[in-house]
């Protein structure tokens, strides 16, 4: 596959933050774009929960859709503390029935988005043979979902790819309950920023490297890359929270007090970041944005977005 034009692709989640961002990514490409959501209505838009399976079927079927992006599901890792089971069975039945329906559709191309969590407390830089080490509900259901995946592509000969993305953040993320909008909310409003786990390092990946990934992906040709579904991107900066914070509070400007907290996320990690190492050799793909340029971006939407919300 050359290119995405006149394609019928499906984004699971296509309302989310990611999915907003490919959409208009696939559109200007000139595939025709179809989306699930539980709140969205439209013409090419199913409004139905991912965990029901027929609705999902019948619309690949009617729609004919040759590409799926599956990024519906449950992504924090807070929200797994607080409700396991809707965790485990939003992310994993969702998972399942996108991947028995392109199965039966015969779809050319499902792409199942994936977490770096999913390796756990192990070696840094992650790489992709390492073996699964979830812990707490979320990283064991984007575990588990992956594990599905790879059963269906290896006993049904579908055409997965499962990359495992660091933490992604940009403009147009709303969900303030993440790290990045809920700093850049209490930056832009003048608000103290509160910190915990200040140590922990991260990699963070800008948006516009995480949508040319899931390109890359969609244009891969299955058959080349054999049973090497699984790829990692990231970033090659590490930055602790602590660092992170800082760097947005000097890039707005302005002088906005951290609040420190003793108090630390119950099992967290000290390190998080993967080797993309595979990524750039198979797919030619590296991240193109450095931190301090993804945050001036998102700082300047936030700030604009926060100061219209207040008119």
């Amino acid at each position: 596959m050359t290119n995405l034009k006149n394609k019928k692709v499906l984004i699971t989640g296509i309302t989310g933050f990611i999915g907003a961002h490919l959409e208009k990514k696939l559109a200007k490409l000139g595939a025709e774009v179809f989306g699930v959501s539980t709140t969205k209505a439209g013409k090419n838009i199913l409004t139905a929960n991912i965990a029901d399976f027929s609705p999902l079927s019948e619309f690949i079927a009617k729609h004919k859709i040759d590409i799926c992006f599956h990024l519906a599901g449950e992504s924090l890792v807070e929200s797994g503390q607080k409700d396991p089971y809707h965790t485990f069975k939003t992310n994993v039945l969702g998972t399942l029935n996108v991947l028995e329906s392109a199965r039966l559709h015969c779809l050319e191309k499902i792409v199942i988005a994936s977490t770096s969590h999913v390796y756990g407390n192990s070696v840094v830089p992650y790489l992709e043979e390492y073996p699964p080490r979830p812990s707490r509900p979320y990283e064991t259901s984007k575990t588990a979902t992956d594990l599905i995946t790879q059963s269906y592509a290896t006993t049904f000969s579908l055409p997965v790819f499962i990359p495992r993305f660091t933490n992604i953040y940009g403009p147009g993320d709303l969900n303030f309950s993440r790290l990045i909008p809920k700093i850049m909310k209490n930056i832009a409003l003048n608000e103290a920023v509160s910190m915990w786990g200040g140590a922990a390092k991260r990699s963070f990946l800008y948006i516009d490297d995480a949508i040319e990934a899931y390109i890359k992906l969609a244009l891969a040709d299955p058959q080349k890359v054999g049973h090497n579904r699984i790829f990692n991107f990231g970033h090659a900066e590490l930055v602790s929270i602590k660092e992170l914070i800082q760097k947005a509070i000097q890039l707005s400007g302005k002088k906005i007090p951290i609040e420190e907290s003793n108090q630390e996320r119950p099992l967290e990690i000290p390190e998080q970041y993967v080797s993309f190492q595979k990524a750039q050799n198979t797919l030619d793909w590296s991240p193109e944005v450095s931190l301090e340029l993804g945050l001036q971006k998102t700082y300047s939407w936030y700030s604009q977005y926060l100061s219209h919300k207040k008119e």
